[in-house]
């Protein structure tokens, strides 16, 4: 019977023990890559948010403008007098009697306001573009 005694080979082991530090190396530099790509999209998604609140705080309060100025409108024209509202793009239309008096509207609107007079109605259209920006800066 002939007993075999091997001896540690220190090579082999200093390569084995070079090759797991760069395999942990290799893994540290992976999760900090990651972590700081992670956090850069989860601030880019806050932005995003941010930037989406302000957009909505921003179309109701022109809405709100809108709104108040519809109730002027047809307070000054008296609300009895008034048929019909409608708000497409940006104007404000009216529909009234013909025997509405439209002298309120004229002062407060003046040139903003386009009036036809017909048998059956009086139609008015309000340009909302100057009344919105002079408000909004308000607000």
């Amino acid at each position: 019977m002939i007993v075999t005694v091997k001896r540690k080979n220190y090579k082999k082991l200093i390569i084995k023990a070079i090759s797991l530090l760069s395999v942990v190396a290799m893994f540290t530099v992976y999760y900090n890559y990651m972590s700081t790509k992670l956090n850069q999209e989860s601030m880019q998604k806050k932005e995003v948010k941010n930037k989406e609140t302000l957009k909505s705080k921003k179309a109701k309060a022109i809405e709100k403008i809108i709104y108040r100025e519809a109730e002027t409108a047809v307070d000054l024209i008296g609300q009895i007098n008034v048929k019909e509202i409608k708000i497409l793009g940006k104007r404000l239309f009216l529909v009234c009697d013909t025997n509405t008096d439209l002298e309120p509207l004229m002062i407060r609107y003046g040139v903003m306001a386009l009036v036809k007079h017909s048998v059956k109605d009086i139609k008015i259209a309000i340009n909302l573009d100057l009344i919105v920006a002079s408000k909004y800066d308000e607000v």
